[in-house]
């Protein structure tokens, strides 16, 4: 082929080399399939942080189109073609990675090897990524037939259940451990929390993924983290409650962005009801993006429980700490001083890899601690619902993953990294008398496992076990709330869906000294049999 032609057929590779290089500034990686997906998700207001990467991105890639057709069009002779020189270094060039790989592993790569490679290497990975990515998408645009295929069963006492049921799962938003007064942090951001009777604190918990995106589809489903596709194909904690016969509400202070469903709210689709606060486009893409507080989640909850329905699941998925922090609570609930405009001033450099004063960490830390305060009013309060409508009901909160605070030694208030502040994440449990009277067995597991080492991955198995009920995904020895816990190693994928044993790279937790260890077999079983309360 003559030289010309070749590289005006290569101009698509040229228009993706600054986007590239921008995503390696920004986040020092090449765009993969994860972070694709993620780009798909986003919306206007979280790109503002990544303003300068796309702003560099959008003139590079004029520059550099600029000077390639320059170059071809008056340096390349419309004739011209390569000789065996030419083509030896290209064909070289090409061999080099595999050439790499054969020496490094000391073998010969097979087939699957040199697909590894190529899918691992520029411009294929980057090509490949949004092809995977769109493809994923696609994939979970309909999952209405999982509610009518799925094979459920239900223990014979939950059929038999003469009370009502209503039950809470919320999923918070990049709320760190570590800033939880429950959690022994100095600052009271937990107050109402730490007055409510009953509540469970689980001590030692771990995220998937440090990101929304892959961390809510292992909350929702039995996929292990990382495995989108197997989300994708496989019922919910959402399509179980509903084949069982309740009536399942989606509450969101998050957006639904653009016309289509994100990977994340996908899931709202198979609910019999789903509002989306900060905003939601119709079938024409109409519509408006508006920012909610969690707080603004309890009128919805309690119309909806006044409705007075027999059996109810509620799956409210908050805006919780996630940045801008100053706009995740309202004034009345800001007990830490933190200037609104300062603060986002500070997280804006932050992002941007600057360095800020003390002082300016100090009241970014504040805004941040603010976020929990709102996350501690809007639980207290959402059990005090539970507590009123005299039900056999349990609540369960969980954060999709954490957030760096000022203590951080990098990524100081960002998510997306593995760190113990990012991965290590609060769970709450909270069951009415009406539930514990109804089945005690259920609530003596969760005690008897409160300082049990486990993945979030196992909050499928333990909300369909709190529920009597069970699938072809459901696995009893994964549920907290079973005596026969074994959870099994906390599996952690990063944002490039790498997956690692977060217990191998954090052998020793920071607070493992204030961690009693796990109960006995043998005081498991007392509790079960009600010899003795932890």
């Amino acid at each position: 082929m003559r030289a010309r032609l070749m590289l005006w057929i290569a101009v698509p590779l040229i228009l993706l080399v600054p986007a590239c290089l921008a995503s390696l500034f920004s986040i020092q990686n090449l765009p993969t399939t994860f972070l694709i997906l993620a780009l798909l998700e986003t919306n206007q207001a979280e790109l503002s942080a990544l303003q300068v990467p796309v702003l560099f991105s959008g003139l590079g890639t004029l520059i550099l189109v600029t000077l390639y057709v320059w170059f071809v069009k008056t340096r390349v002779p419309s004739s011209f073609r390569l000789g065996p020189v030419g083509r030896g270094v290209i064909i070289s060039s090409l061999l080099i990675p595999i050439s790499y790989d054969i020496l490094a592993q000391g073998h010969v790569v097979g087939l699957a090897g040199i697909k590894q490679r190529c899918l691992t290497t520029f411009p294929c990975s980057t090509l490949y990524g949004a092809y995977e990515a769109f493809d994923i998408r696609s994939r979970v645009q309909n999952r209405k037939e999982l509610v009518e295929d799925l094979a459920l069963k239900q223990e014979q006492a939950f059929q038999d259940e003469p009370n009502r049921q209503v039950h809470m799962l919320v999923i918070g938003e990049s709320a760190t451990k570590s800033c939880f007064g429950l959690y022994g942090y100095d600052r009271q951001t937990t107050p109402l929390l730490e007055r409510t009777a009953g509540l469970m604190t689980f001590r030692d918990v771990s995220c998937t993924a440090p990101c929304t995106l892959l961390a809510v589809p292992a909350l929702l489903t039995a996929a292990t983290p990382g495995k989108l596709l197997e989300a994708t194909r496989q019922a919910s904690i959402l399509t179980a409650y509903k084949k069982a016969g309740f009536r399942v509400y989606w509450l969101s202070a998050q957006k639904k962005h653009g016309t289509y469903d994100t990977l994340t709210s996908i899931f709202s689709a198979e609910s019999d009801e789903d509002i989306f606060l900060s905003g939601r486009f119709d079938d024409n893409g109409r519509g408006a993006y508006q920012g909610a507080w969690d707080a603004s989640l309890l009128p919805l909850v309690r119309g909806i429980m006044q409705r007075k329905e027999p059996k109810v699941l509620f799956v409210l998925h908050t805006i919780g700490s996630h940045g801008p922090y100053p706009t995740r609570y309202p004034p009345e609930l800001a007990r830490f001083p933190a200037e609104p405009q300062t603060v986002m001033d500070t997280l804006f450099r932050i992002s941007l890899g600057g360095a800020s004063t003390p002082e300016e960490l100090e009241l970014a830390q504040n805004s941040y601690d603010n976020t929990i305060c709102a996350t501690d009013f809007l639980l207290a309060n959402l059990i005090n619902e539970l507590k009123n409508a005299q039900a056999s009901s349990w609540l369960c909160y969980v954060s999709d993953h954490g957030e760096n605070t000022s203590t951080a030694r990098f990524g100081k208030f960002l998510h997306g990294m593995i760190t113990r502040q990012v991965v290590e994440v609060p769970m709450l449990m909270w069951v009415s008398p009406l539930y514990e009277q109804a089945h005690a067995g259920k609530v003596a597991g969760l005690k008897a496992h409160l300082n049990t080492p486990f993945s979030a991955s196992c909050t499928f198995h333990t909300l369909l076990d709190m529920g009597g009920l069970s699938c072809p995904d459901f696995k009893k020895e994964r549920s907290s709330a079973s005596l026969q816990f074994s959870p099994g190693p906390r599996i952690v994928c990063d944002a490039n869906g790498n997956l690692m044993d977060y217990d191998e790279k954090f052998p020793v937790r920071q607070d493992a000294a204030n961690v009693p260890p796990p109960q006995s077999a043998e005081k498991i079983q007392q509790i079960a049999a009600g010899v003795q309360r932890p």
